[in-house]
């Protein structure tokens, strides 16, 4: 989801790397609703461009709960910002 020319042009100038944790909250349509970062490498930069690509570019086939209804969702991942 994330491309090389989404880096930050400030965390490129300061060259700040790292890894950013993050917590989607997931709607019943499959779309993130919201975004938390759960563990955060320095960099402010780093970590709003994280939640604002994931709320924008990521889908996920809808959670089903027991009786086949579409329903909300957490999902978790991490995102490595490496400077080359």
């Amino acid at each position: 989801l994330i491309m090389p020319d989404d880096y930050p042009a400030s965390a490129r100038a300061r060259g700040e790397e790292g890894w950013v944790a993050f917590t989607l909250q997931v709607g019943a349509d499959g779309r993130v609703t919201g975004c938390t970062v759960t563990g955060s490498g320095g960099s402010a930069a780093l970590d709003a461009t994280t939640c604002m690509i994931m709320r924008r570019r990521a889908r996920f086939t809808p959670a089903m709960n027991s009786f086949g209804n579409p329903e909300p969702w957490v999902a978790s991942g991490e995102v490595e910002w490496r400077l080359r």
